[in-house]
């Protein structure tokens, strides 16, 4: 997840200001995520406050649906990006060992620190009579929040460095323009796959799976990550087209239209329609638009006019992968503390990620300071 641009065996990584910037963004979004949900209509959150649907936090549910289509692929895509070079660097197994220090130690760290304190107001809502100890509640549940992003992305990571171990040589680094055709082509293998796996993990699937809690979006994740390995031995992240951001505009523009053809139907509940319903297929097709589009916008947007650097977005940069660590505990405690607040939604939740934004960075701080810490995150 650290943005470095891998140019070589011996050559020391450049750093690309516009990613460091473009993952302080996103790495926000995630705070705005989590910050929303517990406001929401959406059930999804340790100690949520919105018990009965209210009309209030429908623009939070609006926030949640078309956040939720793009930002996680989005890291999964700048994952993908940073692979092949750090395994031209290390070697498949140098890499792979990064990798189990660098994803799998904060993973456990989560899992064995944090993850109590996530949990704690899920476990206040059992029924007294037959709420276990909490060390079994613990130990029977794989709730493990925002950290299935490490979960998945290690699993991912090994097995490109297996599938590089396998290869007798790497992939030669060839600049090719990113095509328009190439980005309709991907946007329609994105949609199909997540058509046809979602026959079988249906979009709002209740429990998480393995502890991934939107187990319906595994084909982009998988796809973005595959295609940000492209994006490196292609430079195309060097090379974006002057009019790639007007394209990824045109593409969220034109994605309403399959939504407003019947993709809005695949919204309800699971099992409501039926797995193989054409209105999944449109929805489908609305949220691969819609997510190639801004990533398309955001890449562009962010290389050239958030490409500088100064001394606060290098310490918001450097603290980042911290904060997606330790804000989600963070915000179970801030929507505690602002629990007797009676207010509407919307401004709960700006106050919530207001105090859990600056808190979760000045916490990542200071817990950075610390070397046995700074050396894996």
């Amino acid at each position: 997840m650290r943005p470095r641009l891998d140019v070589g065996r011996t050559t020391r990584p450049a750093r690309i200001f516009h990613i460091d910037n473009l993952r302080v963004f996103l790495t926000l979004l995630v705070v705005v995520h989590h910050s929303a949900v517990p406001y929401s209509n959406l059930d999804a959150w340790p100690n949520r406050q919105q018990p009965d649907p209210s009309s209030g936090a429908w623009p939070l549910d609006l926030l949640l649906i078309a956040n939720q289509t793009f930002f996680m692929g989005f890291f999964f895509l700048l994952s993908g990006y940073f692979a092949p070079g750090a395994v031209d660097r290390r070697g498949p197994g140098g890499f792979a060992v990064e990798r189990l220090k660098r994803l799998g130690i904060p993973f456990l760290g989560f899992v064995v620190l944090l993850r109590p304190f996530f949990i704690l107001p899920t476990y206040l809502d059992l029924p007294a009579a037959t709420r276990p100890s909490f060390a079994v509640h613990y130990l029977t549940t794989w709730e493990v929040g925002p950290a299935w992003f490490l979960e998945v992305l290690l699993i991912f990571s090994l097995a490109y460095a297996l599938s590089r171990h396998l290869r007798a040589t790497a992939a030669p680094v060839r600049s090719r323009p990113l095509r328009r055709r190439d980005l309709l082509a991907f946007t329609l293998v994105l949609a199909v796959a997540t058509y046809a796996w979602r026959i079988l993990v249906p979009l709002g699937t209740g429990e998480p799976v393995l502890g991934l809690p939107s187990p319906a979006y595994v084909p982009q994740y998988v796809l973005l990550f595959a295609v940000g390995v492209a994006a490196y031995r292609r430079r195309w992240f060097e090379s974006l087209p002057r009019r790639s951001g007007r394209f990824g505009a045109l593409l969220v523009v034109v994605s309403f239209v399959p939504l407003a053809l019947g993709g809005y139907r695949g919204f309800g509940v699971s099992g409501a329609l039926a797995g193989h319903d054409p209105a999944h297929l449109a929805l489908a097709l609305w949220e691969s638009l819609f997510a190639i589009g801004v990533v398309l916008i955001l890449l562009r947007g962010f290389e050239r006019h958030v490409a500088g650097t100064s001394r606060f977005s290098r310490y918001l940069a450097d603290n980042a992968f911290a904060v997606y660590l330790v804000h989600a505990p963070v915000i179970v405690g801030v929507v505690a503390v602002l629990r007797p607040l009676d207010t509407a939604p919307v401004p709960n939740f700006l106050l919530t990620l207001a105090l859990a934004a600056v808190a979760s960075w000045a916490i990542s701080g200071a817990l950075r300071r610390v070397p046995a810490v700074r050396a894996v995150v």
